[in-house]
């Protein structure tokens, strides 16, 4: 498969800290793939984000050594506008992310396109078709000071979206999102995966990480502590060593099977763990 993004030995420490916030990190993830970053708080995920997109070290200041290759570009010695056109980034914080510089959502989503000299035309289409999937069609005319968190939430993302990247970075997307909310949202990633868009995914929901992603690298204290497939990783022993919640299904699973009630596979998702709910009606314990 063809790696659409490569961190080799990436270590980074902020100016005004003594210690490194990252450390060594090395992976990849391919085209198409859907990639988690799991960890505890403090663990580097934000700031590995910031790293993938450039912001380190073009905005950030700080001591680095390592690389950020984004299709085959090194993130070092990109020009920004050229690397914002492969890769996107929602913020954990999606108050940061809108400009608010403009009068009216509809002009914020078009505030990237106008800096790539876009037509109206084709930014008239592109921000109606960005706000209808994610709903966001009547927010158009409101200033974004307006609005709520999770309306913010769902222009930050819709200001990644509208600039087609190649690869797409979520920090905590859905922070400020309701269940319903969070569920849409991910609706919208899930069909932009489908069509080819790599994921790079930093969530708290291990449920949701368990659900969509291919594989999944947890991070601790700043350095990569494992990267494998979801079951790979919240089914090893004492997975949760490096204070990582196992999804539900999982605890599930595993409460069953100390009861003797289930001797078959660990659940991950909701519908794996309907499936092993239905057989134990017809299991002799």
């Amino acid at each position: 498969m063809e790696k659409v993004l490569e961190v080799r030995n990436l270590s980074y420490r902020y100016n005004q800290s003594d210690k490194a916030s990252l450390t060594d990190v090395s992976f990849h993830v391919e085209k198409g793939e859907f990639f988690s970053i799991i960890g505890p708080s403090s663990a580097g995920k934000t700031t590995l984000c910031n790293a993938l997109v450039g912001l380190i070290p073009h905005f950030f200041v700080g001591a680095k050594t390592g690389q950020v290759l984004v299709q085959g570009m090194d993130v070092d010695e990109a020009d920004t506008g050229h690397l914002s056109t492969a890769v996107g980034l929602v913020f954990q914080n999606p108050f940061n992310q809108l400009s608010y510089t403009t009068e009216t959502v509809a002009e914020e989503l078009a505030y990237g396109l106008g800096n790539r000299g876009v037509s109206r035309e084709e930014m008239l289409v592109k921000i109606a078709d960005v706000a209808q999937k994610v709903h966001i069609e009547a927010l158009l005319e409101k200033n974004s000071l307006d609005l709520s968190g999770g309306q913010v939430q769902r222009v930050a993302f819709g200001s990644t979206y509208i600039l087609d990247p190649q690869i797409l970075i979520l920090d905590e997307c859905t922070a400020q999102l309701d269940p319903m909310g969070s569920d849409e949202l991910m609706q919208v990633v899930k069909k932009l995966n489908a069509q080819g868009i790599s994921v790079i995914m930093v969530d708290h929901s291990m449920e949701r990480v368990a659900e969509y992603a291919d594989r999944v690298m947890i991070m601790n204290e700043g350095r990569v502590c494992g990267i494998g497939t979801p079951r790979e990783i919240f089914t090893q022993e004492n997975a949760d060593r490096y204070q990582i919640e196992l999804p539900d299904f999982v605890k599930l699973s595993y409460a069953l099977k100390e009861k003797g009630y289930w001797k078959g596979e660990i659940a991950l998702t909701e519908s794996e763990a309907l499936k092993m709910v239905r057989e134990l009606e017809f299991y002799d314990c």
